[in-house]
């Protein structure tokens, strides 16, 4: 067996620390940059599934109700659903849940309906958190009720979960 003499030793180490510290300080732009194209390439494959829908990714600010979300510098009420208002019973349960599945901080993918706004300039469309689609989970969870007034009107009303409960 080889013996190493005390400058081979420090050199092993010297490479051994060099390539600890290297890891430590590209660790979180590789994990970065992994989830920003997990994201990217979840919204194409949201858009395939929409063709001739156009929309955009970006941070929820803020969750205003269960059918209303800030995501970046839109304000966006979910096509098709309706949760109850402020004062109305399930009003805190439906936000409470919005708010879980589309927590602050992390990014949701919106597919625009069409008409794009509602009467109170509000985007309206799908939206995607966690690869989940919001609109389709609150009624499933019966935090919601569909809207069927906009059936006829919304390009989503012809769906096969927007079926299912009543459109």
């Amino acid at each position: 067996m080889r013996k190493f003499n005390l400058l081979e030793i420090i050199g092993i180490m010297t490479v051994i620390v060099v390539a600890i510290i290297i890891i430590i300080f590209l660790a979180p732009f590789l994990l970065l940059w992994s989830v920003t194209h997990e994201v990217e390439d979840r919204f194409s494959e949201i858009m395939e599934e929409h063709p001739n829908m156009v929309g955009f990714g970006g941070k929820i600010i803020k969750v205003i109700d269960g059918d209303t979300l800030q995501i970046g510098q839109e304000r966006v009420r979910l096509s098709l659903v309706d949760t109850p208002e402020r004062g109305e019973p399930g009003f805190q349960e439906a936000t409470d849940f919005t708010s879980t599945v589309c927590p602050p901080g992390s990014n949701a993918e919106l597919v625009r309906d069409f008409p794009t706004e509602d009467k109170y300039g509000r985007s309206l469309g799908l939206v995607y958190c966690n690869d989940m689609l919001l609109n389709k989970l609150l009624l499933t969870n019966g935090h919601a009720e569909i809207s069927t007034y906009f059936c006829d009107k919304s390009e989503f009303g012809i769906e096969d979960w927007a079926r299912a409960y009543g459109c």
